[in-house]
Parts: structure tokens; C-alpha cells; sequence
């Protein structure tokens, strides 16, 4: 039997809603740098526990009584030798935060005993080390633990009564000097006083991955306070990591990055460590990989945006761009509305394309790079945050969940090859749960529909989507299930919008003056009012404006499987049957009729300047 070992791990959770429950975008900064803190309380921790401590050297197996694993922003991972100082550790960690962030869900756990030269077997699946199985245990049982405590908001009493925090509604711990005039002095939680405290090294920090100064980055996130007429929340995250990490003690560290043996005696001696030497070794440079490829990719992704965004909208020549969370694989930014589709679109192109260039993400680790899902919420500016941010999660959900969905699977678990977003926007203030949100979206099949279904209660619950959500950004991926819902898809049918009559083109039919839309706006509210009433009515409609309008853009929103009319007359070379047409498509058999109108109408506003996407007009809302 070897050392004898136990899992630390220690988390924040409820890290978005500890950051957008404030109204405050200075406030969501700093409660971005609170949550960043817990990598120097994990630090100071180790340094208080086990004398000497340094994470570079010390080694388990080299019979040290600790190792530090993983310390990210929001998450540490740490394995001792003696449970009572893994206790100790966390009671440290979570001490710490109780004083230096009020509000702050930090919790840990400390694992079961195993053997550190083990390895664990389950029927069916491949052997991991036992060090990969209880760090995924530990993941298991925080929220367990969780669950039997008393949760943040408990410590924030209103007996007895006090006044309300004007940034966050908790009970007020002191008064605050906020701007001037009359109500300048304003009554603040302790939470709100922290995260005020801790605003200037959040934009500090901030400030490095925007590549602007700190005054810049500042007047961004004022800016997205009081000026955008919409803004986002934007939330994405890595595709199927848990499983990856899982694995890593499994490849041999004599294995380079490309999968091939690595050359020299030191192979020899790789080939001797246990797995759970080499999943401690792989860990560490695989999270940092990570983090460093998602800064990256934000990086790119403001590049983009320097590139499409509408002329007047940036901030004294800085992107109306707020990162919040760039931890991991995961990304949480406020954006002017403007952007948020191209900016969340270069992000997840970005992420593919510089984890796929990485020497450690690109090789067989990971068979060539990793893929990300996203959720957009477009909501005004002084709509609630937090429900902003849960509504953007959902999104990712969704997106995710269809990806997994059509994934190929690998050793019985599926693993995503396609980047996707989902999006809403919220036109009114309630209503704002997902899932009621999606229920809205549901309208009455087709005759057609209902005849394909034998089962007559099935046909009860038969429904077609006014949404063809998510939508794919993987430049190369092109499957039956992303059919009419590619990136390009939803920016040709944008452009077909907004796209205007040119002087040479006589107008259609003679009727339309240079400069008019080749769609007029009218006709167009006028069919999305109808998609409500049904897929019936509302195909009827479009073969109606089809006979009109179909060589100026609109054949684009007929179903992609939809077979051509003859003889083809259209600048496309192409034509579409105006008899036959709809407006709706099935991804498969299973799944319920789509159409892309309505995803279109919403993203015009949110794409950019058109000019930079292809199309030929001046950004003006449908």
C-alpha cells in the first residue's frame, strides 16, 4: 500500500449572483476582484498550515504532507497527507472570506482516504487514477455539504429594522458618498461597502485582459450603466472539460502533446510514475492552458469587435466590453447590445481556433482543440442583473444540451465537435424564466404536422418553434442538425432586412425609390404578427409576399430543404416554389418545426455595423 492521501477542495459558488445582484457595474467589478481573492487566502492558508510550503516543489510522492494542485480564480484543489490539516485549511480559506467578503459563498470539503498508487476500475469505462476519482467525488459532495448549511444571506438579518442597501437591497450596514446633489449619500450593505473596496484592483486586473487603462475601463463600465439603449450579458463556457480532466492521469507523461512517445531517458522515468503522479502533473499546466487560450480568445474577440462596431457607439475609443469572469473555461462579460452576437460569435470562433493552435489543447489530449457554448440575455440597462445573468446560463444550457445531443460519442460519453450561442431578448420587464420565456415561443403546427402523427394524444401536445436556436459558429461544421442554423444563416438573413434598393436597380416592380428596403419593414412586422397565429397562417402569409418579394431577399427564410421552382430566374440562380414554400424546417424527425424569422428580426440590432457583416445598409432597427 502507498501514501495515504485525502482531496481539499475549496469553491466559491453563486459567483454570478454574488456579482450581479448589485445595480452598480462598479460594484460588479469589484465583486469580480472578491471572488478572484480566494487563489491568495488558499495561498496565505498553505503558508499558515505547513511551514516552508512551496508549491513548485513540494510532491507527494517525493513524501511531502501536501500538494497544492490547482489555485484558479474561485476554485483550489489541494491534497494532504493528514485530514485534520486538511480541516484546518478550509476553516482558514472560509474564515477569511467571511471577513474580507460578506456575501461570498465560499465552502470545502475534504475527501474520503485513498491510496495514492491506486487506481480506480469501473465495468465498461477505462481505469483512472484514484486521485481523478476523488478530486470528481469532492465535486459531488460540496454541494451536499452546501445543502446542510445555513447560506450566505442568512448572516444579513433585518431584525432589527434597518434601512435597504440602494445597490442590492440587503439591510444596511453604513452610509456611503455615491456622485452628488441631494441623494448622493446612499445607505450600503456590507457586501456593497466590500465590493466598492475592492473596484480599483478589479479594474486593475480587468483593465491587462481589455488591453486598455484602468480611467478607460472605468468609463466603460459607467457607460454600460445609464447609455446603451440595450445591453448584454454574455455567458459562456467549455464543452464536456469535466470528462477531460477526468482522463488525464491516463496518458503517460512520456506522451508529447501530439500523442507520439517523447524521446531521452526522462520517458523512462515518466513510465514509472503512478497515474495519480501523472494526473497531479497534467493537472496543473492543463488549467493554466485553459485560462491562458479563454484570455486569449477574449483578446481576439475584441479585436473583432474594434472592427464591426457601429460608428458613435464605443466609449472614448475603447470597446463597450466589461469582462467579469475570464476563470477557466469560463467567460462572463457586459457588452453594449450592439455587439453582443458578433462579439460572442468571434469569441467562441476564437476559442476553437486557439485552443486547437496550443501545444498542450491541440494534440491528442484533446483530439484537436476544444469547443465552448454560449448564452446571450439583451436586456435594457436597468433591468435586473442577476436575472439577467440567469437567464444568459439557461441560454448556455440549451445551446450545450443540443450540441451533446448530435456529439459522437467515445468510450460512452459524448463529446461536442460544434461551438454554439443561444440568445433572447427581453423587450418587456417581466417574465424573464427561461423556461416561460420559451413557452411563449411555442405556436400551433401545421395541418401537416398533425397528419403525420398517428397518435392522436401526441397531436395534442404538437408545437412549432418561432426560434431555430442555437446557432452554430464551427466555421467547418456542417451537418444535417445545423441546416438553417449556422452563423451565416442568421447574418444573411439579418442583411436581407436591412438590405436597400440601389439606384441602378429600378426598385421592385418599379414601386420602390433608392434607399427604400428591399423588404419594406411593414411587410415584414406584418408576417412576424402571423407567425403567432400558427404555422398555417403564417406560411400562407409568406407565400403571399413570396410571389412579391422573392428575388429581393426573401427566399432566404424559406426552409432550407425546400426544393427549388424551375426554371431558376432569380441573381441566386435559384427560385422557391411560391406554392410550397414555409417558413418552418425539422431539425429530425423527433424534433418540432423551426424558423429563422423571428431570431433574424431580433439580431439586427445586434450584430454590429452591417457594412462590416456583408450587408449593405446603415445599422437601422427592423
Amino acid at each position: 500500500m502507498g501514501v495515504t492521501c485525502h482531496v481539499v477542495l475549496i469553491e466559491t459558488s453563486g459567483n454570478q449572483g454574488f456579482i450581479f445582484d448589485t445595480t452598480k457595474r462598479r460594484e460588479n467589478v469589484g465583486a469580480s476582484e472578491l471572488i478572484d481573492g480566494l487563489r491568495q487566502w488558499v495561498d496565505d492558508a498553505l503558508a499558515v498550515e505547513f511551514t516552508d510550503f512551496d508549491s513548485a516543489t513540494w510532491r507527494i510522492s517525493d513524501g511531502r504532507p501536501a500538494q497544492l494542485l490547482v489555485n484558479a480564480a474561485g476554485s483550489a484543489k489541494i491534497v494532504v497527507r493528514d485530514r485534520e490539516q486538511g480541516t484546518a485549511l478550509v476553516s482558514l480559506v472560509t474564515a477569511r472570506a467571511l471577513r474580507a467578503a460578506p456575501g461570498l459563498d465560499v465552502c470545502g470539503v475534504v475527501g474520503e482516504c485513498f491510496d495514492w498508487d491506486a487506481v480506480h476500475e469501473e465495468e465498461g469505462q477505462r481505469p483512472i487514477s484514484m486521485l481523478a476519482r476523488r478530486c470528481r467525488e469532492a465535486h459531488h459532495l460540496l454541494p451536499l455539504v452546501k445543502s446542510g448549511r445555513a447560506g450566505p444571506m442568512s448572516r444579513f438579518l433585518r431584525i432589527p429594522i434597518v434601512d435597504e442597501c440602494a445597490a442590492s437591497g440587503l439591510p444596511a450596514y453604513d452610509v456611503v458618498v455615491d456622485g452628488d446633489g441631494p441623494r448622493s449619500r446612499q445607505p450600503r450593505s456590507r457586501p456593497s461597502r466590500a465590493k466598492r473596496a475592492a473596484q480599483d484592483a478589479g479594474f486593475t486586473r480587468l483593465a491587462r485582459y481589455a488591453g486598455i487603462s484602468n480611467k478607460a475601463l472605468e468609463a466603460v463600465a459607467d457607460h454600460l450603466e445609464d447609455v446603451p439603449d440595450w445591453v448584454a450579458v454574455i455567458h459562456a463556457d467549455g464543452n464536456s472539460l469535466g470528462q477531460l480532466i477526468t482522463d488525464l492521469g491516463n496518458r503517460p507523461e512520456s506522451a508529447s502533446a501530439d500523442g507520439q512517445p517523447a524521446q531521452g531517458s526522462a520517458a523512462g522515468d515518466a513510465d514509472r510514475k503512478t497515474p495519480s503522479d501523472r494526473y497531479a502533473d497534467a493537472l496543473g499546466p492543463f488549467s493554466a492552458a485553459v485560462q491562458e487560450c479563454t484570455v486569449a480568445a477574449f483578446t481576439k474577440a475584441l479585436e473583432h469587435c474594434e472592427r464591426v462596431l457601429p460608428p458613435g457607439h464605443d466609449v472614448a475609443g475603447a470597446m463597450p466590453v466589461l469582462p467579469l469572469v475570464l476563470g477557466g473555461d469560463d467567460l462572463t462579460v457586459i457588452c453594449a447590445g450592439s455587439i453582443s452576437l458578433a462579439f460572442t460569435e468571434a469569441y467562441l470562433t476564437a476559442f476553437e481556433e486557439v485552443t486547437r493552435a496550443h501545444a498542450l489543447l491541440g494534440g491528442g489530449l484533446t483530439g484537436g482543440g476544444l469547443t465552448a457554448c454560449a448564452g446571450v440575455a439583451v436586456v435594457k440597462p436597468h433591468f435586473p442583473f442577476s436575472a439577467a445573468y440567469d437567464l444568459a446560463e439557461e441560454l448556455t444550457k440549451e445551446a450545450k444540451k443540443t450540441v451533446k445531443r448530435y456529439a459522437p460519442r467515445s468510450s460512452g460519453q459524448a463529446r461536442p465537435r460544434a461551438s454554439a450561442f443561444s440568445f433572447h431578448v427581453q423587450y418587456d420587464s417581466g417574465g424573464s424564466d427561461p423556461e416561460h420565456l420559451r413557452e411563449r415561443m411555442q405556436v400551433p403546427p401545421g395541418a401537416a404536422d398533425l397528419a403525420a402523427e398517428p397518435d392522436r394524444k401526441k397531436r395534442r401536445k404538437l408545437r412549432a418553434l418561432l426560434y431555430a436556436q442555437p446557432y452554430v459558429v464551427t466555421r467547418d461544421m456542417r451537418e444535417p442538425w445545423t441546416q438553417g442554423r449556422h452563423w451565416d444563416d442568421l447574418v444573411r438573413r439579418a442583411a436581407a432586412l436591412i438590405d436597400t434598393v440601389d439606384e441602378l436597380d429600378g426598385g421592385v416592380d418599379g414601386a420602390q425609390e433608392s434607399g427604400e428596403r428591399k423588404l419594406p419593414t411593414s411587410q415584414i412586422h406584418d408576417l412576424r404578427e402571423t407567425l403567432f397565429a400558427g404555422r398555417d397562417a403564417a406560411d400562407g402569409r409568406f407565400r403571399q409576399l413570396l410571389r412579391h418579394y422573392q428575388d429581393r431577399g426573401l427566399t432566404l427564410f424559406a426552409a432550407p430543404d425546400t426544393p427549388p421552382d424551375t426554371p431558376p430566374d432569380t441573381p441566386d440562380g435559384e427560385t422557391t416554389n411560391p406554392d410550397t414554400a414555409s417558413l418552418f424546417w425539422r431539425i429530425s424527425a423527433d424534433e418540432p418545426p423551426v424558423t429563422g424569422l423571428l431570431d433574424a428580426m431580433n439580431a439586427v440590432q445586434l450584430m454590429g455595423d452591417p457594412a462590416a457583416t456583408g450587408a449593405r445598409a446603415t445599422g437601422a432597427s427592423v
